[in-house]
């Protein structure tokens, strides 16, 4: 129990960090390609809101999987 909680607690960060640097270069070649605020203001948004939300399930999931993972022996 005590590794997966360790493992957690370096996926985690790792995840967010992956997250901000797929926005940051998503934004700049928006921005280099000349996208404006209408794009920034929406399409942009959307996609970090679901980047984000997929990133929280997934880590959701990896936690429910450790918790309720019964190993049935016969």
């Amino acid at each position: 129990m005590k590794i997966s909680f360790v493992k957690m607690l370096l996926v985690i960060p790792l995840l967010l960090f992956l997250d901000w640097i797929v926005m940051v270069v998503a934004g700049s070649f928006s921005n280099i390609c000349g996208a404006g605020d209408d794009f920034f203001c929406t399409i942009y948004c959307y996609f970090g809101i679901a980047l984000l939300g997929s990133t929280f399930l997934f880590i959701f999931y990896m936690a429910f999987k450790q918790i309720f993972h019964h190993r049935i022996e016969v």
